[in-house]
């Protein structure tokens, strides 16, 4: 999910590239993911996609590609309001990347499903663009247990956004604000009733957002779909979530914001991808967001990703193993994140109506 690819020029800067070879898989050579999603198009959640993710048609990725190391993206997720706003290369070329896919489900052409063509539209858009492929698409409410076209029994994914009231709720200015939001829901056993692990990723999402989907669910009686372990704290720790910026100006944080952080779960913990957050004007990430968190989850369930594990200055993934307890800190090790099934606590994974209407 998302991307933020710099160059490693420097000792002080840790070598995403390098890491994501490390942990993806390889099939003849070609390093490749399931599924890329890209919450929204903001160039600190696609920086490096043109860059070090394969794009065109899979069959001619060529042994030039290979050793610069292009991943290949077998199936992608797509919002079409990325497709409403174009503000960087990265994001220019997940656009391209995006039609060249649909294109040929538009044509039915016999390789659409081949892997590095596979696409899946979320959520909903302002136009009529896509409406002769709604059969790509999924929506809120909707559970994804099929993913790069196999059945998962022990992962899936409850989509919370983006809603059709986003549109009418948000400005043009404020599309980012429209981010793919959804509860990744892992397991330990496919006949087991609950989730080990539950973690809530929202992109850029603010204030807003949030309540429409607070609202939505309960509409829907899907409150399962809101609980969490894990929860990537919107827009790099930003007021943003809690209300309106300036927060001199919105200081009390809205009530839909902290219902929502109430769905943790024993032992949950936020995280805030940012640079390191201190008493300063910064926003984001703010200081005042982190104390909202902290209020919740207390100061050691809150994680700072620039702070969290420095090894020689530079630092380091935070890594999360899924055991039958629970999310637990891992053992030190190189290289890449793996995640592992754990036991079950909380929701049935069953269909649903929601946000359908």
């Amino acid at each position: 999910m998302d991307c933020n690819i710099r160059n490693c020029d420097n000792e002080d800067t840790y070598d995403v590239k390098k890491d994501l070879l490390k942990s993806v898989q390889f099939s003849n050579g070609i390093p490749y993911v399931d599924v890329f999603i890209l919450t929204h198009g903001d160039q600190d959640h696609c920086r490096g996609f043109k860059k070090h993710f394969y794009q065109g048609a899979p069959e001619k990725y060529s042994e030039a590609d290979k050793k610069e190391g292009l991943i290949r993206v077998d199936a992608m997720w797509f919002s079409p309001m990325i497709a409403e706003q174009h503000s960087n290369e990265d994001e220019d070329a997940h656009q391209q990347e995006a039609e060249r896919r649909l294109a040929l489900h538009r044509k039915g052409d016999p390789k659409k499903d081949n892997p590095g063509n596979r696409i899946k539209i979320i959520g909903y858009d302002g136009n009529a663009d896509y409406e002769d492929l709604n059969h790509l698409r999924a929506t809120p409410g909707n559970i994804v247990t099929r993913f790069n076209d196999r059945n998962q029994s022990l992962f899936s994914i409850f989509i919370h956004a983006p809603f059709k009231e986003h549109l009418e709720a948000l400005g043009d200015d404020k599309k980012n604000s429209t981010s793919i939001v959804f509860q990744a829901r892992f397991k330990n056993s496919p006949y087991q009733e609950g989730f080990s692990t539950l973690a809530m990723f929202g992109g850029d999402s603010d204030h807003t957002s949030w309540c429409i989907i607070l609202d939505k669910t309960k509409k829907y009686k899907n409150e399962h779909a809101l609980y969490w372990d894990l929860f990537l704290s919107p827009h790099h720790c930003s007021w943003s979530f809690f209300n309106d910026r300036p927060q001199e100006e919105n200081t009390v944080p809205k009530r839909t914001s902290l219902e929502v952080l109430d769905y943790k779960r024993r032992n949950a913990k936020v995280i805030a991808s940012s640079k390191k957050i201190v008493d300063d004007d910064d926003n984001p990430p703010h200081y005042e967001a982190k104390r909202e968190y902290v209020k919740k989850v207390t100061e050691v369930n809150f994680l700072n990703t620039v702070t969290y594990n420095v090894v020689n200055r530079v630092p380091q993934p935070i890594v999360f193993e899924v055991t039958t307890q629970g999310i637990v800190k891992p053992k030190q090790s190189e290289g890449a994140a793996k995640v592992i099934g754990g036991a079950g606590l909380g929701a049935v994974n069953s269909a649903s109506k929601y946000g359908n209407g």
